[in-house]
C-alpha cells in the first residue's frame, strides 16, 4: 500500500492519540518458552515517547526540507497536538515508511496478537532489530538497551520468516514503566495455568499472580 502524505498524515495523528492511551510509558514482561532448549525466558519491553516515529518510518524536516535528527519526542507532540504540518516530514528513501504505517494501526493491540517471540534472522536489508515479536500477521521488531527492549518497527509479515527459532509466547504481563512488580496479565497461552508454571527465580520475582484467576475458574 502506498500512502499520500495526506493519508500518512492522518494514520500517524490517529496512531499518535492510541499510542499514548494503550501504550505509552508501559512496560511489558513477555514469558517465553525458548524452542531451543525448551527453557523459560523473558525480556521486558518499554514503550515511550521517543519510540513513535520510529514506528511511523517519517522523518521530520526542518524549514529548508534538511531531515531533523534526535527530535523524535518532537515529533510525537506534534502528532498528538494536531500540528504535523505537511512539509514538515517525508517518507524514507528505502521505502520503508508505507510499510510501517500500514501496520502502525495493528500495534496498538499487540498483546492481543504476540504469540511468538524469536532472535531476528536478518533477513530484510532495512530492518535493524535485535528480537521479534508478533504472530503470522504481524511482528514487531525490538531494539536492545541495555536491559530493555524497545519497539522500532512494525510489519504485517509472518514472524516466523523473521526468527529461526520461533518460540512459544506463555504469557504477557503489563505495568507502569516507573511500577513495581508486573500484576496486570494481558495475555496467556490458550490451555495454560500460570500456577501451574515452574517459573525461574529471576522471573518470579519480577511479577505478582496475586489477582489470577486461571480462565474457567470461577471467582
Amino acid at each position: 500500500m502506498k500512502f499520500t502524505k495526506e493519508a500518512a498524515r492522518r494514520q500517524v495523528l490517529n496512531c499518535a492519540k492510541l499510542y499514548k492511551s494503550k501504550l505509552l510509558n508501559k512496560k511489558m514482561l513477555i514469558i517465553y518458552r525458548e524452542r531451543r532448549d525448551n527453557t523459560i525466558r523473558c525480556i521486558e519491553v518499554a514503550f515511550y515517547e521517543r519510540n513513535f516515529q520510529h514506528l511511523t518510518g517519517l522523518e521530520l524536516l526542518d524549514e529548508d526540507g534538511n531531515v531533523l535528527h534526535n527530535q523524535s519526542i518532537n515529533f510525537f507532540r506534534k502528532c498528538l497536538e494536531n500540528k504535523l504540518a505537511l512539509a514538515e516530514f517525508q517518507f524514507r528513501e528505502d521505502g520503508t515508511s508505507h510499510l510501517k504505517l500500514e501496520a502502525l494501526p495493528v500495534l496498538m493491540d499487540v498483546t492481543k496478537i504476540t504469540k511468538i517471540t524469536g532472535d531476528y534472522n536478518n533477513l530484510r536489508p532495512y530492518l535493524f532489530v535485535n528480537k521479534v515479536i508478533g504472530g503470522v500477521n504481524f511482528c514487531l521488531g525490538l531494539s536492545r538497551e541495555e536491559d530493555l527492549y524497545v519497539p522500532s518497527s512494525a510489519l504485517l509479515e509472518n514472524i516466523k520468516k523473521l526468527t529461526d527459532s520461533p518460540s512459544q509466547v506463555l504469557a504477557i504481563m503489563e505495568k507502569e514503566s516507573d511500577g513495581g512488580v508486573y500484576s496486570t496479565i494481558k495475555h496467556v497461552a490458550k490451555g495454560l495455568n500460570l500456577n501451574n508454571l515452574v517459573l525461574p527465580d529471576n522471573i518470579s520475582q519480577l511479577l505478582s499472580l496475586e489477582n489470577y484467576v486461571p480462565r474457567g475458574v470461577a471467582q
